[in-house]
């Protein structure tokens, strides 16, 4: 199996928001032959840019929300079923259900729905660039940060799905990891009623690590157009960006 994060932002600025990610250090991995989907890969993980005005779950413009992309599904459906995450209802019956854009998995925790889709060989309707994520992809790692006043449950789902611990465990910050180029997650206690996300399952934080120099960061972001600034703290410095969707895209210092 190879399980790999997936930010999806759903935006009606698709080509504004490939600029920025592009220029920041991600590379574009699949399109769309009809426009409106857009798969870019970093260093370790992807980002999924889906049209806002095209969504069938009437997604707001600008919410970012995590979801997976995995290329055996049906593994993946026996090691979350073993785990205690398949159908209590009907436990014969296979997590994998077939979507018009292909196969996916759905798991619900504490109400909220997070879908894993399975990656086909078939690219019918899209095009491929043939870069996939890892070291030719660029210097960005993919690290979405998930605001959660209790981890319990989101860490016994990513552990299920095979992450690991980074470093230590801390109720205000924890962050687990895929092996290899699959990406990290961060659980971070909400710090403020007003939290940089749009409101939804799975809400998430478009984060980023980088080896670059912040300061090049900077001019990245300001090529493509956007407002950046570089932010000294205790916790480590970072690099805010204002996107094309008015939302905060914070770049981590590693």
């Amino acid at each position: 199996m190879s399980l790999t994060v997936q930010r999806l932002r759903f935006t009606d600025n698709i080509d504004d928001m490939t600029r920025l990610l592009t220029a920041l250090g991600l590379s574009v991995s699949i399109t769309s032959d009809k426009g409106g989907w857009v798969v870019l890969a970093g260093r370790a993980g992807t980002v999924a840019l889906h049209s806002a005005a095209d969504s069938d779950r009437g997604a707001q413009q600008g919410k970012t929300c995590l979801s997976f992309e995995e290329t055996e599904l049906d593994a993946l459906a026996r090691q979350l079923v073993a785990s205690g995450f398949g159908n209590a209802d009907h436990p014969d019956e296979s997590m994998v259900y077939d979507e018009a854009y292909g196969r996916a998995i759905t798991i619900t925790v504490d109400g909220e729905e997070l879908t894993i889709n399975g990656r086909s060989d078939d690219l019918y309707g899209y095009s491929s660039t043939g870069v996939e994520s890892g070291p030719e992809a660029g210097d960005l790692r993919v690290t979405p940060i998930r605001f959660v006043a209790d981890q319990t449950d989101d860490r016994r789902l990513l552990e299920s799905l095979g992450f690991s611990l980074v470093g230590e465990a801390d109720p205000h910050f924890t962050q687990l990891a895929l092996p290899d180029a699959g990406g990290s997650v961060g659980l971070h206690y909400p710090y403020t009623d007003e939290l940089p996300i749009v409101p939804g399952p799975f809400a998430i934080q478009l984060t980023f690590e980088t080896t670059a120099p912040l300061p090049e960061i900077v001019q990245r972001a300001e090529s493509a157009g956007a407002a950046a600034k570089l932010n000294e703290s205790e916790f480590g410095d970072f690099v805010t960006i204002t996107d094309p969707d008015g939302q905060q895209i914070q770049v981590h210092s590693v």
